[in-house]
């Protein structure tokens, strides 16, 4: 007599079930990896941030240092992008593709060979402080920071209203959440109206 093995497969109900987990599974997983996706973007953007802090700061110290009125913080010699912009790469304090990668972010994007005058697009926002302004004045936001104190704009570049980078004039910056922006003390010792306006 001849046996007849049965053939041991998953059923269609089977089948099913587990790819309804493995669904499930990644539309809980999704928003964490967003997130860790915006926030090492926005790290990315501070760091970039530090860097364009650090040549201006040098900039504005050796302007005290020599005396010369041609370098110092945005708001001491610049009345626009365009003159701030040249006073750091023409002087040698950031290359013209250094300038350019240091303003890009995620959707944000500056070509290398933007001439450093051009003011858009731009991942930063650079305010006019001076070397009088407190320390606590913000020197750099990234440009989804549209307008002090209120809520981020969703479709903002570059991080929508998920986060914000800040930098100060005291050489400190961190990565907020959207939701912190409202609020006018968090980070700040004064109100966002007292900040130096942007360079346009």
């Amino acid at each position: 007599m001849k046996l007849i093995k049965r053939l041991r497969a998953f059923t269609l109900i089977e089948l099913l079930v587990v790819i309804s987990i493995i669904a499930i599974l990644a539309a809980l997983a999704l928003p964490a990896i967003t997130g860790a996706l915006t926030r090492g973007q926005a790290s990315q953007t501070l760091s970039n941030a530090r860097q364009i802090y650090l040549a201006s700061f040098n900039f504005a110290a050796d302007g005290v240092t020599t005396g010369d009125p041609t370098f110092g913080w945005p708001g001491d010699l610049a009345n626009s992008w365009s003159d701030w912009a040249e006073g750091i790469v023409n002087n040698g304090y950031l290359t013209t593709n250094d300038f350019n990668k240091m303003l890009n972010a995620q959707g944000v994007s500056r070509p290398a060979n933007t001439a450093p005058t051009a003011s858009t697009p731009s991942a930063l926002s650079i305010y006019k402080v001076k070397d009088s302004s407190p320390m606590q004045s913000i020197f750099i936001s990234s440009a989804n920071f549209v307008t002090p104190g209120t809520a981020l704009v969703p479709a903002a570049l570059p991080f929508g209203a998920k986060a914000f980078v800040a930098f100060r004039r005291g050489g400190d910056g961190l990565v907020y959440q959207g939701a912190q922006a409202t609020n006018t003390t968090l980070f700040f010792d004064t109100v966002y109206t007292a900040l130096d306006p942007k360079l346009q």
